[in-house]
Order: C-alpha cells, then structure tokens, then sequence
C-alpha cells in the first residue's frame, strides 16, 4: 500500500471514528435516561409491608443486607418508616392499656418492645457502611482501571514509535484485549483516553508500510465482528426487559467502539447498519417506554377512583356486625383490586397510597372499636341472660300454672329483647334457659291433660275458618261482601281457644297465608275504607274545637315531611353515581333502589293524605257558607 493510500485511509478511519464516538455519547445519554425510567418501574411497592408485624419488618430488613447496598438503601426507606409506625401504634396501645390498669399512673412504664429500635438501628448503620464502602469501592476501581489504561497507552505509544513486526501486531491484540477488559472509569477522563488510544491505533495500522497482508487480515476479522455486533443489536428487538435492553446495547457499543479498523470500502457501511439497528432499538424501545408512562396515568386514575370509593365507603361507619362484614369486604376488594392494578408515575405513588391507606386504616380502627364496645355489650347480656336462667330455675317446679305460666312468659319476653352474648357461650345459655323452660310447661301440660279433647275440637275449627278464607280467596264474591266476611271469620279466629302446642304453628302460618291471599285479592276494598276512615278522622278534628288551626298544622308537617323525603330520595341517587362503575357495589346500590322505592310510597301515601285533609278543609269552608235566598 502506497503511503497517499495509508494517509487517506488514517483520516477516514478518524473521521468514522469520531462518528463512532459521537453516536456513543448520544446512545449513553439515551440509555440513563431509559434505564432510570425503566428502573422507576421496578420501584418498591409498600404494599408488600402492610400489614406486617414488627418482628416480620425486622426479618425483612435483615434480608436487605444480602442484596446490593443501593437496592437495600431504597427498600429500606419504606420498611423504616412503616417500622416506626408500626412501633408507635403499639406503644401508644400498651401504654393506655398500662395507665387503666395502674389508674393513670405511668410513672414505672416501659414499653416491651422498646429494645427493637436498636436492632432497627443497627441494620441501618451495616446498610449505610455498606453504601459507603460500595462507592469508595467504585472511585478506588475507577481510579486503578484509569492508572491501568494509562499503562497501555504508554506501553501502546512505544509500540507505534517502532517497526511494525508479527511481534509488535500481537502486542497491539494483546494490549486491545486488555483495554477491553478495563470497564468503569471516572467521567471526565473517558473520552481524553479513547481519542488518544483511537489516535494511537490507526496510526499503528494505516502509518505503516510493512505487513500489509497481516493488517489486511485483520481489518477482514475487525469488519466481521463488526458485522456480528450489527446481528447482535438487531436481535435486541425481541428483548423484553429494556433495562437489560440498554445495558447491552451501550455494551456492544463499547465493543464496536473498541474494535479496529476494518478494510476501507467497508467502513462507512458497516458503520451506517450498526447506527441504523441502534436507532431502530431506540425509536421502538422508547415507544414501549412512553406506552409504560401512559399505562401508569391509566393506572393512577384507576387507583383515583378507588380512592373515592373508600372514602365513600369510610364516610358512613356500619351500626351492626353484618354491616361491618359487608363494609370490610367492600374495602378488602377494593384493596384486591388495588393490588392487581400495575405502578402509577413515581410522583404521585406516596400521596395516592398514603391516602387509601389512611381510610382504610382509618376504617379498621373504628371496626376494631366498634367490636370492642360490642364484645363487652355480649359480656353484659351474657350476665343478663344468666340473671333470667336463675329466674326460671326457681319457678320451674312452681304448680301454681297460670300465674307462673305469665311469669316465664315474661321472662321469655325479657330474653328476647336481650341482644347476642359470645359465640362460645351462647348455645350453653340458651340450651339452659330452654331446659328450665320446657320442665315447667312439659309438667304444667301433664297437669292439664284433661284440656288436649277442648284443644283438638279448637283445631278443628280453626281449620274450618282456614278453609273458609281459602275459599274466599279463590271465589269471586263482590268486594264489600269479602271484605265483612273477613272481619267475621278474624273475629270468629280469636274467640277459638287453645289448640294442641305442636301444631299452633302449622295453623298460625295457614292462617296467616290466607288471610294474606284474601287481604291481598281485596286490597282496593281495604284501600276505599282507609280512606274513608282517614276522611271521617279529618272531618272529626275539623268539627272539633280549633280543628281548623290543627288542620293547617298538620297539613304544614305533612308538606315538610314530603320535601325531606323528597330531599333523601335525591341524596340516595346522588351516592349511587360514585358506585355506577364498581362492580363490587351491586348489593349496595339495590339497597338504594330499595330503600327509595319505599321511600316514593310513602310520599305517595302522604300525598293523599294531604288531599284528604284539603278535601275536608274545602267542605267545611263551603258548609260554612249563608244559603243563597
């Protein structure tokens, strides 16, 4: 090769050198700025915590230890803070529980977990020292590899001042391999290395005239690998992780950068394939990036309207064991449901969390008083139920029947009107109660056999009147007709007596299930007369002493009470709009359209029960008027 020829090629290996150099720049900016996108989506998520006793929060800072020290810095942020207030909660727990015992003395206090907080401590410090000795690690290494390279460049130059040999050649391979080798370096000396290092090289391969053959066959293998870094960049499309994505493509950047000159012709197509798969990884990889970004809103306004939903649900506490039931479910899907859905953008992830976690906090703090309050509620009816068994147990063999039958009925009534006791004693107590119970009926139906004869003949009547109604309901008598022979047989059914104890429910449940079908059949007959005996109610209070004024007060309340409902109705729709797109609100909003349907029947009776009363003012102001002569 002629010396024109190696001159020629020394500025145009520079000039694609400086291409290489300058798309390299460009692709580290590119890559920080994806990688930490891409990192923001592996995030902590402090859902992971919740819930956790502080032994478990120590056991899971203990395992930060055996990761990287920045991973266990940023991971240990969240599990600290949710440590300590975790810590207080329970401090602040122990210590009222301590005061009640000790009639508010807490002079001798301590809390018995208070020894946690230097085990805490501790883990924080080895986390802490570790993230310092990691990054005195980074500069020290830095530091050597940059002494390093500076050797080769040295050692690199002394090779270029002599005559190139097969020696000298493999020298140069060998001192290429180890500035491969040589990775991290400090900042603001990478370039300042590569240019001299780039410099040294070309002149080493294009300034000299011997062992051209040898060079030749070296660009040949420089332009292959070349080539196989280009296939290598181009399956990087099908990498799912763009993290690694960009890890590897800033790697095969290096090495493209690193390798040496290829034969002449070939230099700026090579170069062109290589820049062209590197800008299709980044136009398609930024595109899934941005696709992330935009599934991260959607997500945050999913976690939005979750958020609203439990400060609905949180905004009306439950007044029953069922009700907080169906509220804690509520509040468990929703959370579910939270959980399922991906990361929202790092800006918002602390305020929209610390927020649904307050009102569902907030939520199980008051379940947990609630149940508290209602356990003692259970240890007092309990009490009260163990009173009524001695009461029973004392009349039980009492044979005066009449009067101790009202008693214990008595009792029975009170037992009723008690509410539920805990779980573990409530089938002992009623089984008790039930026992003394049935002793003193069982011997009070023995001492009274003589009365089953009258009792059966009840029962037959009774059926009788129960196939009466049965056929009233099936026949078409006209309405005024049914309706007072319903009256006769309800008066003929409570002068009947006793019938035999087990079938008095079998009779009531027929009789009342005709009596129903009858009353349902001629409800417009019973409709006609409650507006009739509504009419002649008003026109009493209206012929009686003021009956006007209490007329006009009346009707004044009766509007106020149908503006209110009115007002409840447009309420209850109101709230349903929060629950229109959950999917967990079903049951909640047919207890909407429930609770308002009742609602609009009661307006509509209120209604005519306005109209009655304006009816009866308007008779009674034209029957107040003097006769025309």
């Amino acid at each position: 090769m002629s010396e024109e020829n190696l001159t020629t090629a020394d500025e145009t290996t520079e000039n694609k050198t400086s291409n290489v150099t300058n798309i390299v720049k460009n692709t580290d900016v590119k890559k920080t700025l994806l990688i930490n996108k891409d990192t923001s989506s592996e995030s902590f998520e402090p859902s992971t915590i919740e819930n956790k006793s502080l032994d478990e929060l120590l056991a899971i800072a203990k395992e930060l230890l055996v990761k990287t020290p920045k991973m266990a810095s940023d991971q240990f942020s969240f599990i600290r803070k949710k440590f300590y207030d975790s810590y207080n909660t329970e401090k602040d727990q122990e210590y009222e529980d301590f005061k009640k015992q000790k009639n508010d003395d807490d002079t001798d206090f301590t809390f018995s977990k208070q020894h946690f907080i230097e085990q805490i401590r501790i883990i924080e410090e080895q986390i802490n020292q570790a993230l310092k000795e990691e990054k005195e690690r980074i500069v020290l290494e830095k530091k050597n590899n940059l002494a390093l390279k500076k050797k080769l460049l040295v050692k690199l130059e002394e090779i270029v001042s002599q005559d190139e040999t097969l020696e000298t050649i493999n020298q140069v391979k060998e001192i290429q391999k180890e500035w491969k080798a040589i990775r991290i370096l400090p900042k603001e000396s990478v370039n300042e290395l590569w240019d001299k290092y780039n410099l040294l090289q070309n002149k080493f391969y294009d300034n000299h005239s011997i062992n051209i053959e040898l060079k030749e066959l070296d660009r040949q293998k420089n332009l292959a690998y070349k080539i196989e870094l280009t296939k290598k960049v181009e399956g990087l499309m099908d990498e799912k992780s763009i993290k690694r994505c960009f890890i590897m493509l800033n790697k095969y950047h290096e090495e493209f950068k690193n390798t040496g000159p290829v034969p002449k012709e070939s230099n700026e197509p090579i170069w062109q394939a290589f820049k062209k798969a590197s800008d299709s990884i980044h136009e398609a990889k930024q595109k899934i990036i941005e696709e992330l970004e935009n599934k991260k809103i959607e997500n945050l306004k999913k976690k939005e309207i979750l958020l609203e939903k439990a400060i609905l649900i949180n905004a009306v506490l439950p007044r029953t064991p069922k009700e907080w039931s169906e509220k804690s479910k509520q509040f468990d899907d929703l959370f579910t449901e939270w959980k399922n859905i991906g990361p929202v953008p790092k800006s918002n992830t602390d305020a929209v969390w610390i927020n649904f976690k307050g009102n569902r906090n907030d939520f199980f703090s008051q379940k947990k008083v609630f149940f508290n309050g209602l356990n003692n509620q259970r240890k007092e009816n309990l009490k009260a139920k163990e009173t009524l068994c001695e009461q029973v147990e004392a009349l039980k063999s009492n044979t005066d029947w009449v009067s101790t039958a009202k008693k214990i009925i008595q009792i029975q009534a009170e037992w009723k009107k008690i509410g539920p006791v805990p779980d573990k004693y409530n089938q002992k107590i009623w089984k008790k109660f039930r026992a003394a119970c049935d002793f003193f009926f069982d011997a009070k139906n023995r001492a009274n056999a003589g009365k089953q004869e009258l009792e059966s003949e009840n029962l037959k009547k009774k059926e009788e009147l129960i196939d009466q109604l049965q056929e009233l309901a099936s026949g078409e008598t006209e309405n005024k007709t049914a309706f007072q022979s319903l009256k006769k047989i309800n008066a003929a059914w409570r002068t009947i007596g006793f019938v035999p104890h087990k079938h008095l429910s079998r009779v009531n449940k027929a009789y009342d299930t005709a009596n129903n079908a009858v009353y349902n059949k001629y409800s417009q007959q019973i409709e006609e007369q409650k507006a009739a005996n509504l009419t002649e109610h008003y026109s009493e209070i209206i012929n009686s002493n003021q009956g006007g004024q209490t007329l006009e007060k009346e009707e004044r309340n009766i509007q106020r009470r149908i503006t209110s409902l009115n007002e409840e109705i447009s309420s209850i729709e109101t709230n349903m709009s929060f629950f229109a797109s959950s999917k967990t609100a079903d049951k909640m909003l047919k207890e909407f359209e429930q609770k308002i349907t009742k609602t609009k029947k009661h307006i509509d009776r209120l209604k005519k029960e306005l109209s009655t009363i304006k009816h009866v003012r308007r008779n009674k102001a034209k029957a107040s008027q003097p006769n025309e002569p």
